[in-house]
């Protein structure tokens, strides 16, 4: 005899076997659009007692008769089947509830967090351990890239070294030793000092040997040891890393800037020459290394830029020489007249406005309050030449604040340095300058190894 179609079609619920054996549960074909029509169609409106009569009548049908009843199949099976079937239901809800707690437990505890920590400090270390496997991160760590001449001048320091088995900073330990020049930043990198070193935040690895007076142009490489003497490469846009100015400078005595070499070669003779002091000891070691750099530079045919040449080309572009009086470049359009324009006050008198912070006899409040007053005009000006692409101007007066080494303007210098290097391009310099005001400090060692102890 065949079973009857299940009259919830594949979507009963039931499962015991007496109601499979019986039943049939094949997928519900659709609808006809004729069917539709006619499942739309509107029954009519019946009366209480038509309504009363029916239910009587749909009463004495579903009574069964003794025939029907012998034939009804035992629902004793079906019972316990939906009995087990809730069990097993509720025994995977109650599995699941656990589980969902175990898990939220785990989320909210401490030990997961440990955990994550920990997952997040491998993954960065191995980040870490992966960039210091080239060079890129010099300009990762650094934001700047470095010119020919300085891998140059890497190679001639460990031509230095007697032994090739020496450790790879031992041509660093020689020059510090025997000429108390500490080589920094770019070198310790080269010299394997980042590796496997204590990781830092990206503003540490921009602190680096930033002395206090360095704007974000200049990039230390050269220290005199214990001293506020240094030398570094200038660039006048994040990009630049051809035939790069060298600039020497003293953080003990001020800001002020001067170009002394073309290259690093030239640079590390200007030392020797002017800021170191020979003893009777090193007087031999020092008249060696002279003859050794042009030695070098023969055996390689080297032909590096000269800084009379740089400095005059870069002359050509020097809108404003500002305090540290190695200026400022910016595009300048000559017959628009774009891209700069004059500060409504000369140095002579943005100087006179700040002398007020250095008097001793005025509270500090009270100094900051007044020459904030005498500058706003001056700031607004600058402000104003952005917005008409005169980005110099702003430029030109942010470095001077900058330059003058009072901290109590660091927020007037932000305002001025973030639109106008944004302005210019120069997102580089924004991120250097931010991360210096964070943590401006005039210490001599400035190593970011000393600051991670």
């Amino acid at each position: 005899m065949p079973k009857e179609d299940c009259k919830y079609w594949e979507k009963c619920y039931q499962r015991n076997p007496a109601h499979l054996s019986k039943y049939n549960h094949p997928e519900k074909p659709a609808e006809t659009e004729e069917d539709g029509a006619e499942g739309r169609k509107v029954a009519p409106k019946r009366s209480a007692s038509s309504q009363s009569k029916e239910k009587e009548k749909e009463t004495d049908q579903h009574q069964p008769s003794q025939s029907e009843e012998k034939d009804r199949p035992n629902t004793s099976n079906s019972s316990a089947g939906m009995e087990n079937e809730e069990g097993a239901k509720g025994s995977y809800e109650s599995e699941t509830a656990e589980l969902h707690k175990e898990a939220m437990n785990n989320i909210s505890g401490k030990n997961y967090m440990e955990i994550l920590e920990k997952r997040i400090r491998l993954s960065v270390q191995k980040e870490y351990d992966n960039l210091c496997e080239s060079n890129e991160f010099i300009r990762h760590k650094f934001l700047v890239e470095m010119p020919p001449d300085f891998y140059e001048f890497w190679k001639f320091v460990e031509s230095l070294k007697t032994d090739p088995a020496n450790p790879k900073d031992a041509g660093l330990v020689h020059l510090d030793k025997v000429f108390q020049l500490q080589l920094v930043g770019p070198f310790e990198f080269l010299a394997g000092r980042f590796h496997g070193a204590k990781l830092g935040e990206p503003g540490d690895y921009l602190r680096h040997w930033r002395f206090y007076y360095d704007p974000p142009e200049f990039q230390t490489i050269f220290v005199r040891r214990g001293t506020g003497i240094h030398y570094g490469y200038w660039r006048d846009v994040p990009q630049d890393k051809e035939k790069l100015l060298i600039a020497r400078t003293d953080s003990s005595k001020g800001c002020e800037i001067q170009f002394v070499a073309g290259n690093a070669f030239d640079a590390f003779l200007y030392y020797l020459e002017n800021d170191f002091v020979a003893t009777p000891f090193s007087a031999g070691q020092l008249n060696g290394i002279k003859k050794a750099v042009p030695k070098y530079l023969s055996d390689h045919t080297l032909e590096l830029a000269q800084l009379d040449r740089l400095q005059r080309e870069r002359n050509k572009r020097v809108v404003a020489k500002t305090f540290h009086r190695a200026g400022i470049v910016v595009p300048f359009d000559k017959k628009t007249q774009l891209g700069y324009r004059p500060l409504p006050v000369s140095d002579v008198e943005l100087k006179k406005m700040l002398t007020i912070l250095e008097r001793k006899e005025i509270d500090n409040g009270a100094a900051k309050q007044a020459v904030l007053e005498k500058l706003q005009p001056v700031a607004n000006a600058a402000i104003i030449a952005v917005d008409e692409s005169d980005f110099g101007s702003a430029l030109e007066l942010g470095i001077d604040m900058f330059s003058s080494g009072h901290k109590e303007l660091h927020m007037l210098t932000s305002s001025l340095l973030v639109p106008a290097y944004s302005m210019l391009s120069r997102p580089q310099f924004i991120a250097i300058a931010k991360a210096h005001m964070e943590q401006r400090r005039r210490e001599v060692n400035l190593s970011m190894f000393e600051v991670l102890k």
